[in-house]
């Protein structure tokens, strides 16, 4: 070992030491490591050590290697240079292809009489979705900052219609700091995100129009459950009746199409973190199979493709990787779950 390996090599035990009993100094693939002696304060200790490492240039990783806990120190990725006039650029494209799917798809409630203007069905359509894809990434973006994890702006993903976008993406330079945290950054997506969709399907609902189902040509989607729920307590439609859905109810659909997506246990998705986060990576990986096969039954055969890519990827795990998830943190996975029940949209099974 050269002389100033050693040296940092002992500095950093020294640091490591102040917050966690060393064993004994081991290396992982080159980096230095320790193996030490967990804590019941574990969780707070690592993050004091990783606030006491950060000015060395370094970043804490904390992983179970043969049965014991380790300690490995690897170099701080440079903070991100995020260039937020492209993420600007991209939302305001994203504003005109939702608009102009809004308003292709407002067409046909306007010669049926129903609207009167493509436009004003452009804009119906347009705002609320976008309201609810900026909520959800912004509510990813606010617990990142809050959780000390690097990430950038959200990048929306114009489309052409009928949906117009794609959704929107955050991008992470940094992991989250423990289990607590991943849940915490995962979950306030499609937390926030459902929050305000519940509204907008309502608003939506009250605005459309109950028709008689007979001679009815037009395109009958899949109704999640909520969406189900809320017509029937809004409109309580006849039998023999179908709800010709206002451009709001259709930007809450796709808002619930989007959040259900990013639902599922697999990869990098939303749902992916959170099962990271609560139930560890062998466990991720195989709800990850489980997650694209389940795409391809309900329809989503990009969907699966994508997941199918995410997986060569893998989950990269929070820095503290050791260290359990909090009971709390349980509770939000169970309502991400029950949010993911009420909100998936089933193309490829029978409906109504």
């Amino acid at each position: 070992m050269d002389t100033e390996l050693w040296w940092r090599t002992e500095e950093l035990r020294r640091l490591v030491a102040g917050e966690f009993p060393v064993a004994e100094v081991v290396y992982d693939r080159g980096a230095p490591a320790f193996a030490v002696v967990p804590t019941p304060d574990a969780k707070q200790r690592f993050l004091a050590l990783r606030e006491k490492v950060a000015p060395l240039g370094y970043l804490p990783l904390m992983r179970r290697r043969q049965g014991r806990s380790v300690l490995i120190l690897v170099p701080r990725p440079s903070a991100g240079q995020w260039r937020w006039p492209v993420n600007l650029a991209l939302f305001v494209a994203t504003l005109v292809t939702t608009f102009i799917a809004g308003y292709v798809n407002a067409r046909g409630l306007i010669e049926a009489g129903y609207l009167r203007s493509a436009v004003g069905g452009g804009l119906a359509f347009s705002l609320p979705l976008m309201l609810i894809l900026a909520t959800h990434e912004m509510g990813h973006k606010v617990f990142s900052v809050v959780r000390g994890v690097d990430s950038s702006l959200p990048f929306f993903i114009p489309m052409a219609p009928p949906f117009g976008t794609m959704g929107a993406v955050i991008i992470t330079r940094t992991p989250a700091p423990n289990r607590d945290a991943l849940m915490d950054v995962a979950a306030a997506g499609p937390l926030a995100g459902f929050l305000i969709c519940v509204p907008v399907l309502a608003v939506g609902v009250a605005r459309s129009f109950v028709i008689s189902a007979t001679g009815f040509e037009g395109i009958n989607l899949p109704d999640p459950l909520i969406l189900q729920w809320l017509i029937r307590a809004i409109l309580n439609p006849p039998d023999g009746s179908v709800v010709l859905g206002h451009p709001i109810l259709f930007a809450g659909w796709i808002g619930l199409l989007v959040t259900s997506l990013n639902l599922l246990p697999a990869g990098m998705l939303d749902g992916g973190h959170a099962v990271r986060a609560l139930l560890g990576s062998r466990v991720h990986f195989v709800l990850s199979w489980v997650a694209a096969v389940s795409a391809a039954v309900l329809g989503y055969w990009l969907m699966a493709l994508i997941i199918l890519v995410l997986l060569r990827r893998g989950h990269p795990g929070p820095l503290d990787d050791v260290s359990p998830p909090s009971a709390s943190r349980i509770a939000v996975g169970l309502a991400l779950l029950a949010v993911f029940i009420v909100s998936a949209v089933p193309l490829g099974l029978p409906f109504r």
